[in-house]
C-alpha cells in the first residue's frame, strides 16, 4: 500500500525545514528558529553555544562514533588503537569495545557538554551495522551509549543510520537521522539527483516501521545543489511531515537555495 498518493504529494503545502546542520564556522547569531541545530562542537565556544540555544531548541555536537579523521585533535592517542583505515575517507575505524578508546570519546563528549551542547550527532555508525566493516562490534556500539547515557541521562542522542542496530540502541537514542533517503548524491560523480521512487518507498516504509515500533522521531538528511532540485526533494518529502534538511553535500554553509 501507498505511504501517499501522487496527487496528495503535489497539493500540499511544502513544510519548511526544522533542522539546520552544518559543519563548517559561522556566525551563531544567524543560527535562528531551527528546532535541532548540528555543529561541529571545536568551532564555537560556550559564549557561542549560549547565544545559539537562545534563538533555537536544541543544539547537537558532531561526534564519529565508528572512525576517527586525521585532522581530530585526539586522533594521534587512538591511531594505535584502531582498526584500519577507510580509504575512501582517509579516516582510520574505531574501537569501541577499547576502554582506552571510550575514554577519550568521553572526554570529547565531557567536551562539548561542558560548552552547553544538548546532544551528541552520532556519524559513522554503519561502521558497525549489518554491513559494516565491523559488525560483531554493534553491542559495543550500543555499550558506548550506555556509557553516555550513564554519565549524562539527559543528553539527547541523534542516531545517523546504522538501522540495524536499533533494536539494540533504540533504549539509549532520541531520535534518528537518515541520510538520502529522497535523494541519491553519486560521490563518483560529484552529481546530484532523485532515488527512482520504488526506492524512495522502499525507504520509507523501513523507516516508518522503526518509528512505529521503538517511538523514535526521523529526521531526514538530503543533498540538492540548486533550487530546483531542493524545491523538489521539499515537495517529496513533507507530506510525511518529519524533520529535514536539504543542503550541499559539504555541510560548510546554511543552505541557501535562492
Amino acid at each position: 500500500m501507498a505511504l501517499f498518493s501522487f496527487s496528495g504529494l503535489f497539493a500540499q503545502k511544502p513544510q519548511p525545514s526544522t533542522v539546520l546542520i552544518c559543519y563548517g564556522k559561522i556566525n551563531p547569531d544567524k543560527i535562528r528558529g531551527y528546532k535541532y541545530v548540528i555543529l561541529e562542537s571545536e568551532h564555537y565556544s560556550a559564549f557561542d553555544i549560549k547565544l545559539i540555544k537562545e534563538n533555537n531548541e536544541q543544539v547537537i555536537g558532531y561526534i564519529s562514533v565508528g572512525e576517527v579523521s586525521t585532522s581530530r585533535y585526539y586522533y594521534e592517542s587512538l591511531k594505535a588503537r584502531t582498526l584500519g583505515k577507510n580509504e575512501i575517507w582517509h579516516s582510520y575505524y574505531l574501537n569501541v569495545g577499547d576502554e582506552f578508546t571510550q575514554k577519550v570519546l568521553m572526554s570529547f563528549v565531557d567536551r562539548m557538554v561542558g560548552k552547553g551542547f544538548d546532544g551528541l550527532f552520532l556519524d559513522t555508525v554503519d561502521t558497525y551495522a549489518k554491513w559494516g566493516p565491523y559488525p560483531n562490534m554493534g553491542d559495543d556500539f550500543v555499550n558506548l551509549l550506555k556509557l553516555f547515557k550513564d554519565k549524562y541521562p539527559d543528553i539527547h542522542l541523534m542516531q545517523n543510520a546504522g538501522l540495524s542496530l536499533i533494536p539494540k540502541a533504540a533504549k539509549y537514542i532520541n531520535t534518528v537521522a537518515i541520510e538520502s533517503v529522497a535523494t541519491n548524491y553519486s560521490f563518483d560523480k560529484s552529481e546530484y539527483r532523485m532515488h527512482k521512487w520504488n526506492e524512495f518507498y522502499k525507504r520509507i516504509e523501513e523507516l516508518q516501521a522503526i518509528r512505529k515500533e521503538y517511538q523514535l522521531p526521523v529526521i531526514l538528511i538530503e543533498y540538492a545543489d540548486s533550487k530546483k532540485l531542493y524545491q523538489k526533494v521539499k515537495q517529496q518529502i513533507s507530506p510525511l511531515k518529519w524533520d529535514y534538511f536539504i543542503g550541499q553535500i559539504g555541510l560548510q554553509t546554511i543552505p541557501d537555495f535562492k
